[in-house]
C-alpha cells in the first residue's frame, strides 16, 4: 500500500467514528430535557484510526464536544491512541485527548468527510 493510500485510510477510519459520535450527540440533545445531566454527552466512541477500537470516552459536556467539533480536522480519542504519523495531540484531558490531522491527505479527508459541512 502506498503511503498516501495509508494516510487516506487512517483518516477515513477516524471520520467514520466521528459520524457515529455526531449521531450520539444529536440523540443526546433530543433527549436531554428529561436527562439527569442534560449538559453532558456520554458513550462517545474513540475516534482513533484503529478500525477495531471501540473504547468509550466517559461523559463530557456538550460544550466540550462542540468546541472540538468547531474544527473539522480535530478528533476526540482515548488517551494514547494517537497516530503520530498523521496527527498531533493539541489537548489532553483526564479521560481523552484531542488530535488535529496533519496538513495534506489526512486533513483533506477529514474536511471532506465532515458531516457538518
Amino acid at each position: 500500500m502506498d503511503p498516501e493510500s495509508r494516510l487516506s485510510r487512517l483518516a477515513k477510519n477516524e471520520a467514520v467514528f466521528r459520524e457515529v459520535n455526531e449521531r450520539i450527540a444529536e440523540i443526546t440533545a433530543e433527549l436531554s430535557p428529561g436527562a439527569a445531566h442534560p449538559d453532558q454527552v456520554d458513550g462517545l466512541i474513540c475516534e482513533c484510526s484503529d478500525p477495531l477500537c471501540l473504547e468509550r470516552i466517559s461523559a463530557i459536556t456538550i460544550a466540550e464536544y462542540e468546541a472540538i467539533r468547531t474544527e473539522p480536522t480535530r478528533f476526540i480519542i482515548a488517551r494514547g491512541h494517537e497516530a503520530r504519523d498523521v496527527e498531533r495531540v493539541v489537548a489532553e484531558h483526564a479521560n481523552y485527548s484531542v488530535v488535529e490531522k496533519d496538513e495534506g491527505v489526512p486533513s483533506d479527508v477529514a474536511r471532506a468527510r465532515d458531516p457538518r459541512r
